[in-house]
């Protein structure tokens, strides 16, 4: 398995510290990005609308940095008030903001010709109205530092997944709104991009093998590396995108997912 995110992109940065707000950082990928982000040298919010969880992470990441490097402020996506509140404490926090990353989720399984419409809302107003949502109040900010916009989609956004109709929809549409937010803002200076990451290895992937819903060996068959991801490569993606280093990649999907949506070797 690779070594944790260990590289600084951004050693060549003036002082003073970038500022990354993270939603759905309580847990799984997005406090992996969290992590690397600090790790690099930002400024990092947590975001999550799990307090209990928002709050052990917190805590979790204060052992390894200083108290003013990290805060956690707990938010609603599907809330326009709680958005907005959120990134006024970001304001008031940091006085900036330069990366946000839209990372909270939900995933539900149903077959379609059952599915319940409740559902298939929750699921759309978190992972893509959400994602809108957050950008909307953030975008002044962004605006100001020439920030950066990460999109988190899916394999699920390039392959039909039965029995994920809600989330397919909102993890394909994730990326047509990274294309339009990319040639919309991108003139304000604002680059917005995507991540799709493929079969990770976090706390939700086990639990699916574990009920039976998911297969192990025969997902790894099917991934050219043979292997599950780690959390740590999604977070990798996300600092490489928010980096100089990036500085004209916009309205891309970076996958990372092991080579799963390109592989042909079933023929």
């Amino acid at each position: 398995m690779p070594a944790e995110l260990g590289v600084n992109f951004h050693s060549a940065l003036p002082s003073g510290k970038r500022v990354a707000l993270v939603t759905g950082s309580a847990q799984g990928l997005g406090l992996a990005v969290a992590r690397a982000f600090l790790n690099c040298g930002y400024r990092v919010v947590l975001s999550d609308v799990n307090e209990e969880s928002l709050i052990a992470a917190h805590l979790d990441l204060r052992q390894a940095h200083e108290v003013d490097v990290i805060a956690a402020a707990h938010a609603d996506v599907t809330d326009d008030d709680s958005v907005s509140t959120l990134v006024g404490r970001v304001a008031d926090w940091a006085g900036r903001l330069d990366v946000l990353v839209t990372n909270a989720g939900l995933i539900m399984r149903s077959p379609t010709e059952a599915l319940d419409f409740a559902a298939w809302q929750s699921v759309i107003d978190v992972n893509l109205t959400g994602a809108v949502r957050c950008a909307k109040a953030a975008f002044p900010m962004l605006r100001d530092s020439s920030g950066s916009i990460i999109n988190i989609g899916s394999v699920g956004s390039s392959l039909g997944m039965p029995q994920r109709a809600a989330y397919n929809s909102s993890k394909t549409a994730i990326i047509g709104l990274t294309r339009t937010l990319a040639a919309e803002w991108g003139p304000l200076g604002i680059r917005v991009n995507a991540i799709a990451p493929g079969f990770i290895d976090t706390s939700m992937m086990r639990s699916g093998f574990e009920k039976g819903l998911l297969n192990e060996d025969s997902i790894i068959t099917r991934i050219p590396q043979r292997r599950l991801g780690a959390s740590s490569e999604v977070a990798g993606a996300a600092v490489f995108l928010a980096s100089p280093a990036a500085s004209y990649i916009n309205g891309a999907c970076l996958p990372v997912d092991g080579g799963v949506t390109i592989d042909g070797t079933f023929f």
